[in-house]
């Protein structure tokens, strides 16, 4: 199962992990596992290039995790909430359709 956390504190998302196999299908045809990670990669990158942020992050296998710095300037920090949001909404339903593969959860920080 792919578990997606999104790190919030009380009013907004500060960054998100997405860790594991969904195993629907074989490694290389997995649609679920390859949904999750374009989804996940796109936010990513958006950070950079769409908000100007650089954003704290690790990828191995199997994970990717990715935090907002804490000096992002609001401005900026507003076009990375977007962004969050529009991916989390990706992802949100990806898990509605495949409840027994993703599955999200909040963790406060």
């Amino acid at each position: 199962m792919i578990e997606i956390k999104i790190f919030r504190d009380e009013q907004s998302i500060l960054g998100f992990s997405a860790s594991g196999h969904s195993d629907f299908s074989e490694r290389g045809s997995d649609i679920v596992c390859s949904a999750i990670s374009a989804l996940s990669q796109t936010a990513l990158l958006s950070l950079d290039k769409v908000a100007g942020v650089a954003p704290e992050w690790k990828r191995k296998d199997g994970l990717l995790e990715c935090r907002l710095p804490a000096d992002v300037v609001q401005g900026r920090f507003v076009i990375c909430q977007v962004i969050f949001k529009t991916i989390l909404t990706g992802i949100e339903n990806i898990a509605g359709q495949y409840p027994d593969f993703v599955k999200v959860s909040n963790e406060e920080v």
